[in-house]
């Protein structure tokens, strides 16, 4: 009886934390929309406009460098392991940096408190070419008045775009701001 009410309150504890808002979604199965969701887009926009752009500065403040992100190669019957990159290895200088467009669609924003999450289909693209899509996962942070970003959970799938793509590049952000031509 302890153990099944134990897991009852566990499950309705990672109920209340999936849903968007700050407080549990109503018993109607509904989840309010969060009214942060337009800043934490914002700031997904502006971190991607950083990394494709090279703009150091503009990464610096908008990732926490302490932190860890992960990617997947994943290809039809070969996945490869995930494997972990140092947020602070983004911030290294490269001088043969490429700038490049990654735009994502469709997403999915969940918050709770100070903590927020945003699950999005994607594409990349350099020199004019599309190189992989794949699932993109933020984890932001509000820290001093701000969201930040703390980790990126990406998979590239190079295979995969003919069947994640958006109807319609409108519906792709962030829109402007490349210093690569944009490819519509």
């Amino acid at each position: 009886m302890k153990r099944l009410l134990a897991t009852a309150a566990l499950a309705s504890a990672l109920a209340g934390c999936a849903t968007s808002g700050t407080a549990p979604a109503a018993s109607t199965g509904a989840t309010a929309k969060s009214p942060y969701e337009s800043e934490i887009l914002a700031t997904v926009d502006r971190f991607l406009l950083a990394i494709g752009n090279h703009d150091d500065e503009a990464l610096e403040e908008i990732l926490i460098t302490e932190g860890v992100s992960w990617i997947q190669t994943i290809k039809p019957g070969e996945e490869q392991p995930v494997r972990p990159y140092t947020n602070a290895s983004m911030m290294e200088p490269d001088p043969d940096a490429d700038p490049f467009i990654e735009r994502y669609w469709d997403p999915t924003v969940t918050v709770r408190g100070g903590l927020a999450q945003v699950w999005a289909p994607y594409e990349l693209r350099d020199n004019g070419e599309q190189v992989h899509c794949g699932i993109d996962a933020f984890d932001l942070v509000h820290l001093d008045g701000a969201w930040r970003v703390a980790s990126v959970l990406s998979t590239m799938e190079p295979e995969s775009c003919a069947a994640m793509m958006p109807p319609s590049p409108a519906a792709m952000r962030p829109r402007d701001g490349w210093k690569e031509t944009r490819n519509e």
